[in-house]
């Protein structure tokens, strides 16, 4: 079954998440468009797969390449991520969501590779294209501008060696390209689609308590896991830096959600920020050698809580 399926990293495998991804692509382009810069179905289903991708090559960099040992690897995350997609309770698409975490997980694919690499040349490259893709997230949501802040406090926690240029890269980066890119913009008349804010303006409105519905019980589940996954992984994991990066996790994933759970109206397409923290940890979950038979219930509970609470109820 799907434990055998996805036993190891392979074409196969990767065919099938790239079809998945297709899949929903297409769906999520039959659904209402509540943003996007195109109003045809064909280009927002291109940006909408594209970006999907892009997420599925941060997530198998940052669980399969960087953080499993090689004889823990497997495919698995290959099947986990369109079930986390699957399992959102999308209502409509907004596409400023879906493009600005692909544009966040890219960030966070890099902040990785900047932690594991030695070379100064190459650190500076990858700082260089973390500030790049975090200041075009800033331009669709402008609250993104806190995870400079974020990097800035992960990099000087954990037991790399500091430098100057670091800082000044993660400072200057912004300042200069953010304005520049809006002025850009502005000349073209697409001024309107940046900056949007959950805390300025009127973009967003909030209620006073979380409201939860029958359709997040998929997502519930995967939060089920997710939790298991964290105390499992964060108990087991020695050094600093590892233990920093995983409470950075967490605490992205609580961040975000405590926010998206008190929108009053909610597209939906919010909960793709949970999309790179959620597959990593249940990845983990998998990382060791266990029962076949578990591996199946775990999937086979994810699909079928997708399939009663999405599409029967």
């Amino acid at each position: 079954m799907i434990a055998k399926a996805f036993e190891k990293f392979n074409y196969i495998t990767v065919t099938i998440c790239v079809l998945l991804l297709l899949g929903i692509s297409i769906y999520y382009s039959t659904l209402e468009i509540k943003w996007s810069f195109f109003e045809s179905q064909i280009l927002n289903t291109l940006v909408i797969f594209s970006s999907f991708l892009l997420i599925s090559y941060s997530i198998d960099t940052v669980t399969r390449q960087l953080t499993i040992e090689r004889s823990g690897r497997n495919a698995y995350h290959l099947i986990i991520y369109p079930l986390v997609i699957l399992s959102y309770p999308v209502e409509s698409v907004d596409l400023r969501f879906i493009i600005s975490s692909a544009l966040i997980f890219s960030a966070w694919r890099n902040f990785r590779i900047f932690l594991e690499t030695n070379r100064d040349d190459r650190r500076i490259k990858r700082l260089l294209d973390i500030a790049l893709l975090l200041s075009l997230s800033v331009l669709l949501i402008l609250e993104n501008i806190g995870l400079f802040i974020f990097l800035g406090v992960i990099l000087f926690t954990t037991n790399i060696k500091k430098d100057a240029r670091h800082l000044v890269l993660l400072i200057v980066t912004p300042l200069i390209f953010i304005p520049a890119a809006y002025i850009l913009l502005e000349t073209f008349s697409l001024g309107s689609f940046t900056f949007s804010s959950f805390l300025i303006g009127d973009d967003f409105s909030f209620l006073s308590k979380p409201v939860f519905s029958i359709a997040q019980a998929p997502f519930a589940v995967l939060c089920f896991y997710y939790l298991i996954a964290v105390i499992a992984k964060t108990s087991r994991t020695a050094g600093l830096q590892r233990r920093v990066l995983d409470m950075a996790g967490v605490l992205f994933f609580f961040a975000p959600f405590i926010i998206i759970s008190l929108l009053e109206d909610s597209s939906g397409s919010e909960y793709h920020y949970f999309s790179l923290i959620l597959v990593y940890f249940i990845a983990q979950i998998f990382s060791k050698k266990i029962n076949s038979s578990i591996v199946n219930f775990i999937f086979i509970s994810i699909i079928a809580s997708i399939v009663i609470f999405n599409f029967l109820v």
